[in-house]
């Protein structure tokens, strides 16, 4: 059998996007509440718009509670047509572990074709390296990673049966 003749389209696809650029301007500022900076408010439809350039179209966004990934997620949200108020916020995904990254897309709903999840370092990278074949030191910020998984189901995907594609960052485009 051909690879052209393999049928790849039950694999599932989802995207890990760091939040862009964040303004430290404020010292007073608590953590959660940081915005993007201008770096930042440049950055995110950069990236958003070369995904679309690509075709890779989430569906899906699901974001951490924090100011910073939430503006990234909307201007991800006003690229691909999704409704800002659809964006799901996920507190796990702002100061939680790697495990409980993957049991977010393990409870996905099975119509989800293409999530995408915006959320921070050090956990970014450290979940991206779970499914990279090269170590990756830093997912810089707005820096998106392109997954695919083997498993049929989200339930079924796992660190041994997903792996990336690609990567994307703001300085590479």
């Amino acid at each position: 059998m051909s690879v052209q003749s393999l049928n790849f389209s039950y694999m599932k696809q989802l995207l890990l996007v760091r939040h862009a650029k964040s303004s430290w301007s404020d010292p007073g500022l608590r953590d959660i509440e940081r915005p993007l900076n201008k770096r930042g408010l440049r950055d995110a439809p950069k990236m958003a718009g070369h995904l679309h350039s690509l075709k890779i179209i989430p569906d899906t966004l699901i974001t951490s509670p924090a100011l910073r990934t939430r503006m990234t997620a909307g201007y991800f949200a006003e690229t691909f047509d999704i409704e800002t108020a659809q964006v799901d916020i996920r507190q796990d995904l702002y100061f939680g572990s790697e495990f409980d990254w993957l049991h977010i897309i393990n409870t996905l709903d099975e119509t989800i074709r293409c999530p995408a999840f915006f959320s921070h370092n050090p956990t970014i990278t450290h979940f991206t390296n779970q499914f990279a074949r090269n170590y990756i030191d830093n997912v810089p910020t707005c820096g998106v990673i392109h997954l695919q998984s083997e498993a049929d189901t989200w339930e079924a995907l796992h660190f041994d049966n997903t792996r990336m594609l690609n990567y994307y960052f703001p300085k590479l485009i």
